[in-house]
């Protein structure tokens, strides 16, 4: 980083506040902040996203931190912490305290501008692996953490030629669309403009339902939510546990789909769709789903971490059921609905459920592209051997089949599932410690197989004006992941620099499976792998 950027921020002495002044502590009565029950089943982690910029503006730190000051002005909480109260009925129950920070406390700035070349970490795809942690994030962010965390840390690092900025919010108090919104209120102050903040932005108050009174006897456990033994191995949101990632070398891959691949794969998708079930249609983000189900669940058919002979599965293969578990946020789907910018944590866990073999034949490659299966289900080659276009590599049927499936699922998430979970938390507040309540359906059926894919494809990341001294970002990114991570999918990228958009993949497995997924046919017709980490 530039000399002149370094002796900007040295004059801030490693403060970001430009009063140096706490934030006032609202007089409102609404502190502590109550945690909804639904909230309190979330992660409970950070929401972690590291954006690049490519500015060497000598006032981009000066800018976040007023920027930052904004932000604080119009949600006090992110100077907060997560606390526990007490409630005779209850018993523990989470709430955000008053704010107690200062800025500075919750943004903080380092130079490594000596080790780090942005231009260096542009050319290889900014790869996850490049990022050094824990520098490259805010203290306190990653595990273990402390009994009463913050709500919001961030922390900006100059780099030669750049800026990285990490950002993390506490999982139990928004989820990626909340996420959104707040980068969205920060970058308006930065630019010093407006975004029409609403305090209805902020109000939990639907996310409590008004059936609380009601005994526990009346309202019994909903579809969208199970309980878990402790003793289940299961893992939640595809992640490992720590003793697994010690044992495996894991491999964090970012795999970017060319947005006229996935229009391509859309129209035949729906065509099929409407031929079968007219008025029905599936989303872009339905279909890279289904795709994804199906390349990872084919990979695990040839992975010897199935535990399961290959004799056992040909048996039982047309009797299995494979699982694909998902979050739908419900902001729109509430009556009324909430803010589109609402910043809590507004979403439900499900799945959808599908004949194993029915997923496996999305990605299935016949080397025949003359035979009749072929030709029926969009496997065409040219006279060279060559596939023509991306239906070449799916099968077409399949993939709308299943697509359809993770449409019913999204839909079912409507404000009467919503409510119901909600009634039944508020009627069961204390979770039982032997099972305790987990978000969503079962992951997998007995003897099935399972994935799940979390998308934030809708968050507006990269079309965010930060001002004049930040500009827009690169690039988001996540650090390289020491366990198993099944695809999330990155914010989309617009059409820019000549190039048409498309979408960005983050996932991390044990490096053979890894391989073996690189291999899949559709996955190498269908996506650039942009690194390996």
């Amino acid at each position: 980083m530039s000399d002149r950027v370094g002796q900007t921020a040295m004059r801030c002495n490693g403060s970001c506040d430009m009063e140096g002044q706490k934030m006032p502590v609202s007089a409102s009565p609404t502190y502590p902040l109550r945690v909804s029950l639904l909230e309190g089943l979330m992660p409970n982690t950070y929401v972690r996203q590291i954006l690049c910029f490519p500015t060497i503006d000598a006032q981009a730190i000066i800018s976040l931190a007023r920027g930052l000051s904004g932000l604080a002005r119009d949600v006090p909480y992110v100077l907060s912490r997560l606390i526990s109260t007490e409630s005779e009925n209850a018993g523990s129950k989470l709430a955000v305290s008053a704010p107690c920070h200062r800025v500075e406390d919750v943004f903080s700035w380092h130079d490594l501008s000596a080790s780090i070349d942005y231009a260096a970490l542009k050319a290889g795809h900014f790869a996850p692996a490049s990022f050094p942690v824990p520098d490259i994030v805010p203290p306190s962010t990653l595990p273990p953490y402390p009994d009463s965390p913050a709500v919001f840390l961030a922390r900006a690092s100059l780099v030669n030629g750049g800026l990285i900025l990490s950002v993390a919010v506490h999982h139990l108090v928004t989820d990626i669309t909340g996420f959104d919104a707040l980068l969205k209120i920060w970058a308006s102050h930065c630019r010093g403009g407006e975004i029409g903040f609403d305090r209805s932005w902020i109000d939990r108050t639907p996310l409590f339902s008004d059936l609380e009174s009601l005994p526990e006897s009346t309202i019994s456990m909903p579809d969208r939510l199970h309980s878990r033994a402790k003793v289940d191995t299961v893992r939640s949101n595809g992640r490992s546990e720590i003793t697994e990632s010690g044992k495996k070398h894991y491999r964090t891959g970012i795999f970017y789909f060319p947005r006229q691949h996935l229009q391509a794969l859309k129209d035949a998708a729906n065509a099929h769709v409407a031929s079968q079930e007219p008025g029905s249609w599936v989303s872009t983000s339905d279909v890279l789903a289904a795709l994804l189900w199906s390349a990872i669940i084919r990979t695990q058919e040839h992975s010897s971490i199935s535990g399961e002979s290959s004799t056992h599965k040909h048996k039982h293969k047309h009797k299995r059921v494979s699982t694909l578990s998902f979050p739908v946020q419900f902001r729109s789907a509430l009556r009324p609905q909430l803010p589109r910018n609402f910043l809590g944590a507004a979403f439900l866990m499900t799945s959808a459920r599908v004949p194993h073999e029915e997923v496996c034949r999305i990605s299935g490659h016949r080397n025949d592209g003359s035979s009749a299966q072929a030709r029926d289900e969009g496997l065409r080659y040219g006279d060279d051997g060559e596939m023509e276009s991306p239906l070449n590599c799916v099968h077409v049927s399949a993939l709308a089949n299943v697509a359809l499936a993770i449409r019913r699922s999204v839909r079912g998430i409507d404000d009467a599932a919503v409510r119901g979970v909600l009634a039944y938390l508020e009627a069961h507040p204390r979770s039982k410690p032997d099972a305790p309540l987990v978000l969503g359906p079962p992951r997998c059926e007995p003897g099935g197989s399972s994935t799940s894919v979390v998308s934030w494809a809708d968050q507006s990341l990269y079309e965010l004006n930060w001002g004049a001294a930040i500009g827009h970002c690169d690039t988001m990114r996540l650090t390289k992941m020491a366990g198993k991570r099944d695809p999330i999918v990155l914010p989309h990228i617009p059409s820019r620099d000549g190039g048409s958009g498309g979408l960005e993949v983050i996932m991390s497995y044990e490096e053979d499976f890894m391989q073996r997924l690189l291999e899949n046919a559709a996955i190498k017709r269908l996506a650039t792998l942009r690194c390996l980490s």
